[in-house]
């Protein structure tokens, strides 16, 4: 797991790995869940911020496709709506390879996506990250959970 420069996985209780059925709880999976956003806002320079999942391989040359299913939840305290219910992207060697924003969430609100990227590589040691992020503080008025399941 990472975090980028001003962001953070979450704050108390986070990140953890949870059941997640997503409608079938004949078979559940397992699905981490974060709290992602900045650490110390800064509504100017690099305000999307937070972390994810990488790991270094290495591989034939050829076509990668990656695949996740990710997923958000929002709950107010105060009934406000969250202005960004995340920013999920592959990374592959530091080149984000496809980009899934879930936008602005109501109360309550749930979503649940399945996220693939596709990209050709040449044989070698790469480097693939699947990150997540937002332009609040984590843990503050703005704050959801967003999940990554296998």
């Amino acid at each position: 797991m990472f975090s980028t420069s001003n962001g953070t996985l979450g704050g108390k209780g986070f990140p953890t790995v949870a059941s997640c059925d997503y409608g079938s709880p004949v078979s559940p999976s397992h699905c981490l869940q974060v709290q992602v956003g900045q650490l110390d806002y800064a509504p100017t320079h690099e305000v999307q911020q937070g972390g994810g999942i990488g790991l270094t391989t290495m591989t034939i040359s050829g076509l990668i496709q990656l695949s996740a299913r990710v997923g958000g939840a929002y709950h107010s305290h105060d009934y406000k709506r969250n202005l960004s219910g995340g920013l999920f992207e592959w990374v592959v060697d530091d080149q984000v390879i496809a980009d899934l924003d879930v936008g602005p969430m109501e109360d309550g609100g749930t979503v649940q996506h399945h996220f693939i990227g596709k990209v050709s590589v040449a044989a070698g040691r790469h480097s693939i990250q699947l990150r997540v992020t937002r332009p609040f503080q984590s843990g503050g008025r703005q704050a959801g959970a967003g999940s990554v399941c296998r």
